[in-house]
């Protein structure tokens, strides 16, 4: 996995990591909301990260926890199966979405320990659309290097709340490569068939890091 990837992952896997936090982060303020996560959840894994790395299956149980209230997995899972989504039963639908959060925190609990970050500086949200918002940083990581990584944020209209979607770092958009690799794989195997195979991998290796 290329060095931004990881960056990425790292960043999304952030917010599985801070039982302590969850209630003080605002979601009325999209811009507030990865602000404190950020600042919170970086000082975080950097204390907690020999605990994780000695005990991965932990990070699972804080990803179930946590990561819901500010990820929307289901919106993710919509928007990756693209035009398929309009012609799959309700069960796929329920298991692709479930199968695509579990590969995530998979992802995340392999990845989100490799890298380093010092700080993160998050910069006024930009509005894309009534509703949808943009949320830009800048990471700073302990070598030095800094990567522009850009949240993805919309409102939830019954709870008012704002909830993240995706992440581009470097421009690149997390949800829109999962787009293209699962496009291509149901297309060539059928929907049926790419779910049975995210299943079989995400219980094969459920909690390694």
């Amino acid at each position: 996995m290329s060095h931004h990837g990881l960056l990425g992952l790292l960043m999304m896997g952030l917010f599985f990591l801070t039982p302590v936090a969850v209630a003080a982060i605002p979601q009325d303020n999209p811009e507030e909301m990865v602000r404190a996560l950020s600042e919170e959840l970086i000082a975080k894994i950097n204390e907690q990260r020999m605990e994780l790395e000695a005990h991965p299956e932990k990070v699972r149980a804080f990803a179930d926890r946590y990561v819901l209230p500010y990820v929307d997995t289901a919106k993710m899972a919509r928007y990756v199966m693209g035009k398929y989504w309009r012609t799959a039963t309700d069960a796929q639908k329920t298991a692709f979405t479930q199968a695509f959060s579990d590969m995530l925190i998979h992802s995340y609990s392999k990845n989100l320990l490799k890298l380093q970050i010092d700080k993160v500086v998050v910069k006024p949200a930009r509005e894309v659309k009534k509703g949808v918002v943009t949320v830009a940083s800048v990471v700073t990581q302990s070598d030095g290097n800094k990567t522009d990584v850009v949240y993805r944020a919309y409102l939830n209209r019954k709870t008012q709340q704002w909830m993240l979607y995706d992440i581009s770092v470097e421009g690149i958009s997390m949800l829109l490569n999962y787009r293209k690799s699962y496009g291509s794989e149901i297309s060539k195997k059928g929907l049926e068939q790419v779910i049975t195979e995210m299943v079989a991998k995400n219980t094969l290796t459920p909690n390694r890091v």
